[in-house]
């Protein structure tokens, strides 16, 4: 009985050490990540501006002059000074080659997508390359972090806390698709399987604004010609001078 109970604890240590030899495909999984409360926009300033790091559904890292949708990161920690930065709207997490040079995946690679934090004694964060060392700056200097040395105002960085609502960070398929002259309006054409139904436009998805006349335009106006073809839509616009008229 006493070695059948050893043969067993031994089995079930060698299943544990099976398991454990498989690689960790990314550092971030299995973890318990995503709590809205750190969705932040990082903010970053000159003398004369400030900018947002953002990354837009194309993968391209940028800086924007205003907070969006695009711009709404979460902060990931790896470990206790270790993360990773994701874009939430376009899924990609904040990636540096080992020449300093920025870009995004939507794998979280061990190697380029890993950033040391510091917090500075003036209250500025800091976020450098796990791998070069390299700091992250949206001016695309190449630095690497010493500390007590002086950064450019471009790798200094503000946690804002996120404005965005959350319903607005849901990803949606980005499609484009010619209009049939034989079927204008898409009646006949069935959605794509696994994609959204809406057609969604990258740049419609930005903060609202008002125009000069101070109201708010839906995202859902007819902005041209092509989005409505035959201008049949234009009827169902109370806006529309169409109806603003006469009958005569």
């Amino acid at each position: 009985m006493h070695s059948s109970f050893l043969a067993l604890c031994l089995a079930a240590f060698q299943c544990f050490r099976i398991v454990d030899s498989f690689p960790n495909p990314s550092p971030l999984l299995g973890s318990n990540w995503g709590n809205p409360k750190r969705y932040v926009h990082l903010q970053t300033s000159s003398d004369i501006s400030n900018f947002y790091l953002e990354i837009p559904l194309n993968g391209q890292v940028r800086k924007t002059s205003s907070r969006s949708s695009y711009s709404v990161m979460l902060l990931k920690s790896e470990a206790r000074d270790r993360l990773a930065i994701l874009g939430v709207k376009s899924n990609r997490y904040l990636c540096m080659d080992a020449d300093g040079n920025t870009f995004s995946s939507e794998v979280c690679s061990r190697d380029d997508c890993l950033f040391h934090h510091k917090l500075l004694e003036n209250h500025y964060d800091v976020y450098y390359s796990c791998t070069s060392g390299l700091v992250l700056n949206l001016e695309g200097a190449k630095q690497a972090y010493v500390a007590g040395k002086n950064l450019p105002s471009y790798s200094l960085f503000l946690s804002e806390k996120n404005t965005v609502p959350l319903e607005r960070l849901l990803h949606r398929e980005k499609r484009t698709r010619p209009v049939d002259p034989s079927d204008p309006l898409r009646m006949l054409t069935q959605p794509d399987e696994g994609s959204d139904s809406l057609a969604y436009r990258e740049d419609g998805d930005q903060d609202t604004e008002l125009p000069e006349h101070g109201r708010a335009v839906s995202k859902e106006t007819i902005t041209s010609n092509f989005d409505d073809p035959l201008q049949v839509l234009h009827a169902m616009n109370p806006s529309s001078p169409r109806i603003a008229g006469t009958l005569g």
